[in-house]
C-alpha cells in the first residue's frame, strides 16, 4: 500500500511539474511577444513624426506605391530603452492615393516588430523570437 501511494504521489509530482514548465513558458512568450510589439508602436511612431513634422516636408516616398523602408535595431549601442534590448523592427511607408479635389494624400504604414530571447542571429535555433505587426493608415491635412 505505501509502495502504490509513494508512487502516485511521484505520478503527480511530474504531473505537476510539467503543467509549472508549460506555464512559464507561455508567460516567457507572452511577454517576448508584449515587447515585439512595443518595438513595432515605437518604430511607427518614430516614422509618423518624420512623415508628418511640424515644420519641414515628410520623408515618405514620392512616387505613389513605392515604399520607404526604415529599420530599427533597439539592441544598438547608445539606444539605452529598457525593455527593448534583443529587439528590432521595420517600417515600411508607401503613398498610396492622392484626394482628386483636396490634393490629400493617403499612407499606409506597416510596422513589424522583431524581439527574442537573446540576440537574435539569422542562424541561431536556441534563442525564441517573436513578431508583431501593426498598419496604420494616414491622410496628409
Amino acid at each position: 500500500m505505501t509502495l502504490f501511494i509513494i508512487i502516485v504521489l511521484i505520478l503527480l509530482g511530474g504531473a505537476l511539474m510539467r503543467v509549472l514548465s508549460t506555464s512559464s513558458e507561455s508567460i516567457a512568450q507572452e511577454v517576448i511577444g508584449t515587447r515585439a510589439y512595443m518595438a513595432a508602436n515605437s518604430a511607427m511612431q518614430a516614422k509618423l513624426q518624420q512623415l508628418f513634422p511640424l515644420n519641414s516636408s515628410s520623408t515618405c516616398p514620392l512616387a505613389p506605391l513605392a515604399p520607404s523602408v526604415t529599420t530599427h535595431n533597439f539592441s544598438a549601442s547608445g539606444m539605452n530603452i529598457d525593455g527593448l534590448h534583443h529587439c528590432r523592427a521595420e517600417v515600411s511607408c508607401s503613398w498610396y492615393a492622392t484626394h482628386p479635389q483636396t490634393d490629400e494624400k493617403f499612407y499606409r504604414l506597416t510596422s513589424t516588430g522583431e524581439c527574442g530571447s537573446g540576440t537574435i542571429e539569422a542562424d541561431s535555433k536556441v534563442v525564441v523570437i517573436s513578431s508583431r505587426s501593426i498598419q496604420v493608415e494616414a491622410r496628409s491635412l
